[in-house]
């Protein structure tokens, strides 16, 4: 009896376990408001758009190989080329660093979760759909967009008449929806590091990597929303007839451009950059006070004018320039 009862209970227990693992590991595809879970769904997700943005890439190289359109036609090359630039940018770079966000920050800080779990959940959850909607465009009888993953009008306004859902509709919506999952996500951080720090835990006691976090997603939430514009009247151009950036029509591109590039290059050059400063210096110093962001707003506006500069920007810094070669600037 004691020897068929020990086997039973060693039989229940292993088998307990068993489920409790099998669970686990099916909570990773499951609607979860874990910021961990949430976090490693962020990075395999993105994983999948990089591999794919990889694919477009080697034929983009294969097509370069010679002179000639012997792979790929002309359309399909600058479809293939704005695809790219979109994955790489918006499904890959940017959601990947939120996940590992999502992974570290309420651990770093010593919380229980995000401010906003729900919140944080649906932040993720409208990224798969946005990034299958954006390769759905391949169905199209006429291809995804092709006018670069910045879309510049009046180039991103030349569609075939007579077919309103088209490449460019469908890419506008795609990054629309990414735009607002994105502010979400920065609405979530920004709570979760100035509310939900750890008794004793000052600003000035934080990782750097928390604080690269938290400028990256200021940066999210002062300068997202001018592109998530941007796109909304590019689509009201292209859908309703409006007039907002057509030249034709007395519009304006070069505003398009200025909406655009003031978020677009703060995130490609700053967001990324800061994350990646944070990464690297939190295996070796812990503190904010091991890095000096006294000139934080300084590199927003160098790198706003080097996208500005070519098109006849009305916003010049010479003296600042000069100044800054000159080593005579202080902030």
């Amino acid at each position: 009896m004691t020897h068929d009862s020990g086997n039973s209970i060693t039989a229940s227990k292993s088998e307990n376990s068993h489920n409790k693992s099998d669970n686990t590991w099916r909570r990773y595809f499951s609607f979860s408001t874990d910021h961990k879970v949430i976090g490693v769904q962020y990075i395999v997700m993105t994983f999948i758009f990089f591999l794919i943005g990889g694919l477009l890439a080697m034929i983009i190289r294969g097509e370069l190989v010679t002179p000639k359109s012997d792979l790929v036609d002309r359309p399909l090359y600058n479809a293939l080329f704005t695809m790219h630039g979109t994955i790489m940018i918006f499904l890959w770079i940017i959601p990947f660093n939120a996940g590992i966000s999502n992974y570290l920050v309420p651990l770093m800080l010593g919380a229980r979760d995000m401010a906003f779990p729900l919140l944080n959940a649906i932040s993720f959850w409208i990224l798969p759909p946005a990034g299958i909607l954006l390769m759905s465009s391949f169905l199209l009888p006429n291809g995804p967009a092709q006018s670069g993953w910045w879309s510049y009008p009046p180039i991103s306004l030349q569609v075939p008449p007579g077919q309103p859902i088209n490449g460019e509709f469908i890419w506008i919506v795609s990054i629309v929806l990414i735009g607002i999952s994105s502010i979400m996500g920065a609405i979530n951080f920004v709570t979760t590091i100035f509310w939900m720090r750890a008794p004793g835990m000052t600003f000035f006691r934080m990782p750097v990597f928390v604080w690269s976090i938290l400028s990256a997603q200021l940066l999210q939430l002062i300068n997202l929303p001018s592109l998530t514009g941007a796109l909304i009247l590019l689509l009201f151009d292209l859908t309703f007839g409006t007039n907002f950036f057509k030249p034709s029509a007395q519009g304006d591109p070069i505003l398009y451009q200025h909406l655009f590039w003031f978020y677009s290059h703060p995130a490609v050059a700053m967001v990324n950059l800061k994350r990646g400063v944070g990464m690297l210096l939190k295996g070796r110093k812990n503190s904010y006070r091991s890095i000096d962001f006294s000139y934080f707003p300084l590199p927003i506006l160098v790198v706003m004018e080097g996208r500005t500069y070519i098109d006849g920007s009305p916003i010049r810094f010479d003296r600042l320039h000069g100044q800054l070669q000159q080593g005579s600037l202080r902030v």
